[in-house]
């Protein structure tokens, strides 16, 4: 293998494990963010629900919140966002220690050292859950952004709609147009 075509595939591999580590990134603080919510509504709605007992509110009143916790802390229990908010930190902080050997090893990577790495890498992929499409683009956009000038970056980053873009993390939407 030509050198050429090792500092090709260094730069490939470099780009690939940054949109991973940003897609994890992404993912993780969803959750997180997702179990702090569910965690804030039944904090709130639970003292309302206990204050209305308390004071005799309106029976609606009660019902709904009682109703609204119960909802929020359903979904937080079955999807499992703490556990998964863990498990993309983990395989976030997976992809950092092979972004640190490529950084640490630059250019003298050898052929069989990029094999090892792109072996430690389908390891990692072994664990991840099904990804999202439209998620990854938008990590895929955040690494090119931060590689390449402004000009170059808009060259390639991806079209997709806004409404895409917030939904992102809920919906596995279709990219091949983006």
């Amino acid at each position: 293998m030509s050198e050429t075509d090792i500092a090709t595939e260094i730069h490939e591999l470099e780009f690939y494990v940054q949109r991973n580590v940003r897609y994890h990134m992404r993912r993780g603080a969803f959750f997180l963010r997702w179990g702090r919510f569910t965690a804030f509504v039944g904090v709130i709605f639970g003292s309302a629900t206990v204050t209305s007992l308390i004071a005799g509110s309106s029976p609606i009143l009660v019902g709904g919140s009682a109703l609204l916790v119960t909802l929020a802390s359903s979904i937080d229990l079955v999807v499992g966002t703490g556990q998964r908010a863990w498990l993309h930190n983990d395989l976030r902080k997976r992809y950092l220690d092979i972004e640190a050997e490529l950084l640490s090893t630059g250019q003298e990577t050898s052929h069989q050292g990029l094999r090892e790495l792109k072996s430690r890498i389908r390891r990692i992929e072994a664990d991840e859950p099904p990804t999202l499409p439209a998620l990854e683009l938008l990590a895929r956009d955040d690494v090119i952004r931060s590689m390449y000038s402004k000009e170059d970056a808009d060259k390639y980053v991806s079209k997709l709609s806004w409404f895409k873009r917030t939904t992102a993390q809920w919906f596995d939407w279709d990219t091949s147009n983006a």
